[in-house]
């Protein structure tokens, strides 16, 4: 008569552990520094969006410089 074992999930501890951690990094960071200095995935894209922006002016001066007689 053979009798299985449960399997066993290896990746629960780790998983676990990184949640932990992330979460606790999160607070700390919310109660060490300023609520304006976290990065937010809003923030990010505006940033991006200004970004795109100031490049998109940047060619259009150089092709308005090239254009110059």
């Amino acid at each position: 008569m053979s009798t299985i074992a449960p399997e066993r999930d290896i990746t629960a501890v780790p998983r676990a552990v990184i949640t932990f951690s992330a979460r606790l990094f999160g607070q700390l960071q919310r109660a060490l520094v300023d609520e304006k200095g976290i990065a937010t995935a809003q923030s990010n894209a505006w940033d991006a969006v200004c970004a795109d922006r100031a490049r998109a002016a940047e060619r259009a001066d150089l092709r308005a410089r090239l254009r110059r007689p």
